[in-house]
């Protein structure tokens, strides 16, 4: 056979393997994606206006659960919002801890591609009413002193919700009050998460996305029975990228799964 023959069939059988592997891959990372949990971050937030009425009820019909941030207004109330301010998601110059609830009520939530859609600020409990029987929430504890209210607000609404923080200290608080509910503990880069996952008996833990890939955090977790939800992704291809990683689940801010 001449070389040139030789080389044009030996590179034929090379393009037709390496397309088998991807395919293979794909495949894969399909069944894996179809197998994780889907959470709507903030409820989508980037398609919607975040941690409103509005978008929890959208991203239920799209999603395994919601996940939305809650923390104190000025007057008291406990309300969803991610950010101590409305800068970014009402171009408004005040503090919400600062702002008490009869000026908060009022203020429209944007959203990323449409600005102002009539979508206001949403106390905990209104959203909590909002949210579909057997829909699983998440709520994201961004401050401390906010446990015996949200469990207080879980309990009045029967909801089946997971508590979770990026500090220690707001978990603990919830563990003082409740030994039962499950917990998560959120984290970027600690090294010792897992650690404090054990501590307050989580169930969970929330890892930044990036870490299920460059790390064997999800191994090490699942070595300790606690479950992975990694955040954010923003597409099917960074979800399947966490699935292929073994994750049980991910925050998503937009709907990611072709079968919803």
């Amino acid at each position: 056979m001449p070389a040139r023959v030789a080389r044009r069939s030996a590179a034929t059988v090379l393009v037709a393997l390496l397309a088998a592997l991807v395919t293979a891959l794909a495949v894969l990372a399909d069944r894996r994606t179809r197998s994780l949990a889907v959470y709507a971050h903030r409820g989508f937030a980037g398609v919607a206006p975040e941690n409103t009425v509005a978008a929890v009820r959208a991203a239920a019909e799209r999603a395994d659960g919601i996940e939305v941030d809650v923390r104190r207004c000025g007057s008291g109330e406990l309300v969803c919002a991610h950010d101590p301010d409305l800068r970014r998601i009402a171009g408004a110059d005040r503090r919400i801890d600062e702002t008490d609830w009869e000026t908060l009520r009022d203020v429209g939530v944007e959203e990323p591609a449409r600005g102002t859609t009539g979508a206001t600020l949403a106390r905990l409990d209104e959203v909590l009413a909002a949210l579909p029987d057997g829909v699983p929430i998440v709520l994201e504890l961004k401050e401390r002193g906010l446990a015996e209210d949200v469990l207080t607000a879980v309990d009045r609404h029967g909801v089946d919700a997971q508590l979770s923080s990026f500090d220690p200290r707001a978990l603990s608080e919830v563990r003082a009050l409740d030994d039962a509910i499950p917990l998560a503990y959120t984290f970027r880069d600690d090294e010792r998460a897992l650690e404090i996952a054990e501590e307050f008996d989580c169930e969970t833990v929330h890892p930044r996305a990036d870490r299920c890939l460059r790390t064997r955090v999800v191994s090490r977790a699942h070595d300790r029975d606690l479950a992975v939800v990694a955040w954010t992704v923003d597409s099917r291809i960074e979800a399947a990228l966490v699935a292929l990683s073994g994750a049980d689940g991910v925050f998503a801010d937009r709907p990611i799964r072709s079968d919803r």
